[in-house]
């Protein structure tokens, strides 16, 4: 009977791997989430995120979702951290991993306001550390079956690393094919905007003055997250690829303020190394026990899971293409995608609106209803402007009143001046929010930057 392709590669993604790196992201994993948790509550972002707005902008499909009382949201923090702790002690491990990817991934559905790539990210690997079987191996968990005279664990299949590796991974090369664009590769956006804005940096803050370093560090960041996953995983490159990496995150996080994110991906990173780095890093760690092949129902019922979610994760972010129009102006198709530091979006909105019975207008003010961080995102993201326009419409509809809702919004992307975003003369309060392209998005306009 001839072997195919597909039954070799099925074979060696059954195969047993060392689990030192797994438990070694599991620990990471859990740990990071644990401190950005505390961090939140400590910053005042508990109170700044949900309880001072009025109003919020819940995703398409989830509207249902909705911030608790103050003190139920502090205490969905404070599960959430001994939920973190337990997923990196490996400690009631499905518990605490199911816990911690419910209670993030409900954080950040409340508000789309605060969509940040890396937070999605963790609720992808939160989901994937509550399904796979990080635990087995250099947990307390572990520890606990052993006390109890239980057999040691199965190492896991090679399909649990590689599923892991494929979603860090993927985040580093779609990062890459996002900035295969004009913006990014001919005029240098934003990052001779954002550059300009950090010459101060101590030691290389001088350098950023010259146009030609925006040049080399827009074609170097493309080249860098193209290559950087296929770099980590080869032996002989990747010393230096992760010496990139440290370097990157460090300068990207001290010029950006871009939180977590620079300590994060750094850590995320090291699962693309051999399993058994850190067994070699510190000998006697995580000692392994007999590695018997893992179980041949397991390993097909995984992969045939895992192929579906990692054809999932590779469409996801194509789904742009499917819109017309630029996405970086309409935003069709622009997160969940790993659309990483492209835009420089600044906005005004108006909107007034009209009452059918009467033709009374009223003029109204973003800031009446929203935060100053929730108005300055709404006003360049035209489902968020669509949700603005229905609260306006509910509002008035609880005052006694029936009313058109018309909004001005003009936008600069990238440098570019000032234009229209939306169609002015369409009654947003009869639009609906779903997957089809928003006709009364207008064009992007023609007009290069001219920073």
């Amino acid at each position: 009977m001839t072997t195919t392709a597909t039954d070799r590669a099925a074979r060696g993604l059954s195969r047993a791997v060392d689990p030192a790196s797994l438990v070694a992201f599991r620990v990471a994993l859990g740990g990071l989430v644990a401190v950005a948790s505390i961090r939140f509550v400590a910053k005042g972002w508990v109170a700044e995120h949900f309880v001072d707005p009025r109003h919020y902008f819940p995703y398409w499909g989830f509207e249902w979702v909705r911030p608790v009382s103050a003190s139920g949201m502090y205490a969905v923090y404070a599960l959430m951290t001994l939920a973190a702790l337990g997923v990196a002690a490996g400690a009631l491990y499905r518990v605490s991993a199911a816990t911690l990817f419910a209670l993030f991934t409900y954080t950040h559905l409340c508000d789309k306001t605060h969509y940040l790539n890396h937070y999605y990210l963790v609720s992808l690997l939160t989901g994937l550390a509550a399904l796979l079987p990080l635990h087995h191996h250099g947990s307390v968990d572990a520890w606990w079956s052993k006390r109890r005279g239980r057999a040691p664990r199965a190492w896991p299949a090679a399909w649990v690393l590689w599923l892991v590796r494929y979603q860090v991974g993927l985040v580093y090369f779609f990062g890459g094919v996002a900035k295969l664009g004009p913006d990014w590769l001919v005029h240098a956006m934003p990052l001779r905007i954002w550059l300009a804005r950090g010459t101060d940096v101590f030691l290389i803050g001088p350098i950023f003055r010259y146009e030609a370093t925006a040049y080399l560090m827009s074609w170097g960041g493309a080249v860098f997250d193209l290559s950087i996953p296929f770099l980590l995983l080869y032996r002989k490159t990747r010393p230096f690829a992760f010496a990139a990496v440290l370097a990157f995150h460090v300068i990207v996080g001290r010029l950006f303020q871009l939180g977590m994110f620079p300590w994060f991906m750094p850590a995320f990173a090291t699962i693309l190394f051999e399993p058994d780095w850190p067994r070699r890093l510190w000998r006697g760690w995580c000692a392994p026990s007999s590695p018997p092949s893992a179980p041949a129902w397991t390993s097909k019922i995984g992969m045939r899971v895992a192929a579906v979610y990692c054809v999932v994760q590779a469409l996801l972010p194509l789904r742009f293409l499917v819109y017309p129009g630029n996405v970086l102006w309409t935003e069709e198709g622009f997160r969940f995608a790993w659309k990483v530091m492209l835009q420089e979006k600044n906005g005004v909105v108006t909107a007034r609106a009209v009452d059918r019975s009467t033709g009374e207008r009223f003029y109204v003010a973003p800031s009446d209803y929203l935060t100053p961080l929730q108005e300055r995102m709404m006003s360049t993201q035209p489902d968020m402007i669509l949700q603005f326009a229905h609260m306006i419409r509910d509002d008035f509809r609880t005052r006694g009143r029936d009313v058109s809702v018309y909004v001005d919004a003009r936008v600069s992307l990238n440098g570019r001046p000032s234009r229209p975003l939306v169609d002015s003369t369409v009654d947003l309060s009869n639009e609906r929010e779903g997957l089809a392209p928003k006709r009364w998005v207008l064009p992007m306009p023609k007009d290069p930057p001219r920073f």
